[in-house]
């Protein structure tokens, strides 16, 4: 079992409920990670490496399956890496504080910040048959 750090859509139990396909609403907890910021995708949230000391807050929940994580991977799509991050809890149960796991936007973050196309993205998507 492994925390995920959640932004954006994910935050929402019941969003959370119908991708992993849940009898029931999962325990979210309050929580953020540090050294990231958030940028615009489209209409979606993206999470970029950010500053040291900058915060984003968000959910967490605990993966308790390798299937639970593939399905969170697959919905989140090629766009994001997943990559291990502290996360801080901010409810006040415990643990405080947890190596885990958060879908990290994998194109270009410049061109999120200075909203252009970003073909590095795009190339990506493709699965890179066009030579990018």
């Amino acid at each position: 079992p492994v925390y995920y750090f959640f932004y954006g859509t994910l935050t929402s139990a019941i969003q959370v409920q119908r991708i992993l396909d849940l009898p029931e609403e999962p325990h979210l907890r309050k929580a953020e990670v540090t050294g990231y910021a958030i940028a615009k995708w489209g209409d979606y949230p993206a999470l970029i490496n950010g500053e040291q000391g900058q915060v984003v807050t968000g959910s967490s929940y605990l993966v308790k399956a390798e299937e639970e994580a593939q399905k969170l991977a697959h919905y989140e799509t090629n766009a994001y890496e997943i990559t291990d991050c502290w996360i801080f809890f901010k409810d006040g149960e415990e643990p405080h504080k947890v190596v885990g796991k958060v879908f990290v936007y994998a194109g270009d973050a410049q061109a999120l910040l200075e909203q252009r196309f970003d073909r590095k993205l795009w190339g990506k998507q493709m699965g890179g048959s066009l030579g990018f």
